[in-house]
């Protein structure tokens, strides 16, 4: 496991963001990185739903402007 601790400035300009986690504590983050692909993407949301399984997706470039 990588574990990287933020610069103090980029804690205090989101507050609310999960920086810690218990370690005794068992999760798993999904992201989904320069999506949404249309042949797939639709599939990986409704299995996320099906599940009620929560995930991060990042969108960058022209996959923002496209969609």
């Amino acid at each position: 496991m990588f574990i990287e601790q933020p610069p103090e400035f980029v804690r205090k300009l989101y507050p609310a963001a999960i920086w810690r986690m218990n370690p005794k504590e068992k999760a798993v983050y999904l992201t989904f990185d320069d999506g949404p692909i249309p042949e797939v993407t639709p599939w990986v949301l409704d299995l996320l739903d099906k599940h009620e399984i929560k995930a991060t997706f990042f969108m960058v470039g022209d996959n923002i402007r496209k969609h």
